[in-house]
């Protein structure tokens, strides 16, 4: 985990050196986060909509719809605008260290795009993460525990992907380039191999999640809630193995 955080810290540093542009990049990821976690909020309306505790009149039933129609609806155009205002943050920041090599102006974009995404879902799980202590503690220690694990994977193959890629670069520095099949097969089988290890861990949260339901320690809205916020952590995971592995190529090529 230590060398994700180290790759990611570094990078940020070197595309947003200064502080306000380090602030404006944080607060596109805060507003991702909670973008994220108001989602969560709101699929837990959603459940309380569908599976009240007392029998709700037609007209009840409508307006709350309708508020959960116009919420729904406010949360996609703040996702739209959110990546608007990223463009924007990169256009101005990487405008001033762009170089007349457009190759490594095009990978230095590339390694903003992977790392901005990949804060981001950092951010998402953190908070989702958080979010799961309050609808059952129980639950939301089995998802540290084996987040940490998950973490040690993700770990482990990012080094693994950035030796790849240095070797790819030395052998076309040398004209001697591999083949944009092996490239893309290193790289995708690598994401995939972490995606696939990460289902795993998420096959025991869901277990738990049954557990705890027919056990009685959950009702049917939080139970529905934590299957979504576990949906929505497979997806994190699933993002973040592949981003890592898009990272670490990026990365290597704009040095």
């Amino acid at each position: 985990m230590r060398n994700v955080i180290t790759e990611l810290w570094e990078a940020t540093t070197d595309l947003f050196p200064s502080r306000r542009e380090s602030r404006m990049i944080m607060g596109v990821i805060f507003l991702a986060v909670c973008i994220s976690v108001s989602e969560i909020l709101l699929a837990h309306f959603f459940s309380l909509l569908i599976l009240p505790t007392e029998p709700r009149n037609t007209k009840n039933l409508v307006f709350l719809g309708v508020i959960f129609i116009v919420l729904f609806s406010v949360l996609r155009i703040l996702g739209f605008a959110k990546e608007h205002y990223r463009l924007n943050i990169f256009e101005k920041s990487l405008a001033k260290s762009s170089s007349e090599n457009q190759v490594a102006n095009s990978w230095r974009w590339a390694t903003a795009m992977e790392l901005t995404s990949l804060l981001t879902l950092y951010g998402r799980l953190i908070f989702v993460s958080g979010l799961l202590f309050f609808f059952s503690p129980v639950f939301g220690i089995c998802n540290l525990i084996i987040g940490m694990g998950i973490f040690k994977i993700l770990s482990w193959q990012l080094g693994k992907q950035f030796r790849s890629q240095y070797k790819f670069r030395e052998k076309q520095q040398s004209k001697k380039p591999v083949t944009n099949a092996e490239k893309v097969r290193t790289r995708v089988i690598s994401g995939e191999i972490g995606s696939l290890l990460s289902s795993v861990g998420l096959v025991i949260l869901l277990s738990v999640l049954i557990v705890l339901f027919a056990t009685g320690s959950l009702n049917p809205a939080k139970a529905f809630v934590l299957f979504i916020a576990v949906r929505m952590i497979g997806q994190i995971y699933s993002g973040l193995s592949s981003g890592l592995m898009r990272f670490a190529r990026a990365r290597v090529f704009s040095e």
